[in-house]
């Protein structure tokens, strides 16, 4: 009779600790929507806006007034310039195919993407990606680097602003560490495994 007691406690504690592990996984989701956390140790924001204009561009040496600048050219511009010459020279540039150093002497063209978000407000962002057009829905995810993706258009619909969906949040946050870990490759190797993967997590 004492051992069936104690079964019976053990089962509704373990019931009431998975309760509680669902509840704490609620209130994280909800904050991780929100776009700030501070177990992160930066300010993550996510936006969904439609792109409303597209022109091609000279990708900038510095953040141009008004406009906020992703892709590997943001990379470069949000570090000093002592980091962007190490990325953009030797190693990093070879692997980059360039790419760094030429937007830092401001000889490559880019791509400028008008956006128009849910409140009426436009935005200007550029990047070396080509891929997007009018009419596209993306979210725009800013923290440390600034980063554009397409999402599902029905995201764009006319209305309120809607809450980031979870796996946007998720998309960002692996976004942002590929990047920071593009920064820290200080070899060949490590620059080109790291910049592979900010190209497919971050597209």
């Amino acid at each position: 009779m004492e051992t069936a007691r104690k079964l019976l406690n053990i089962e509704r504690n373990s019931q009431f600790a998975v309760m509680m592990g669902i509840a704490i996984g609620v209130v994280l989701a909800g904050c991780a929507s929100s776009g700030s956390s501070s177990a992160r140790g930066y300010e993550l924001r996510i936006r969904y806006a439609e792109v409303v204009e597209v022109n091609r561009t000279q990708l900038p040496s510095a953040a141009p007034a008004g406009a906020v600048v992703g892709g590997f050219t943001g990379l470069m511009l949000s570090r000093n310039r002592s980091t962007g010459r190490q990325l953009a020279t030797g190693a990093g540039g070879a692997v980059l195919g360039g790419l760094a150093t030429r937007a830092l002497e401001g000889d490559r063209l880019g791509y400028e993407y008008t956006l128009q978000f849910a409140d009426g407000n436009d935005s200007r962002f550029i990047t070396e990606k080509g891929y997007l057009q009018v009419g596209d829905c993306v979210a725009v995810e800013r923290g440390q680097h600034a980063n554009i993706r397409r999402v599902a258009n029905v995201l764009c619909d006319n209305g309120p602003a809607r809450t980031v969906e979870p796996v946007h949040v998720r998309d960002a946050e692996q976004c942002h560490a590929a990047k920071e870990q593009l920064l820290l490759a200080s070899t060949r190797e490590e620059i080109d495994i790291a910049s592979r993967k900010v190209s497919v997590i971050c597209n």
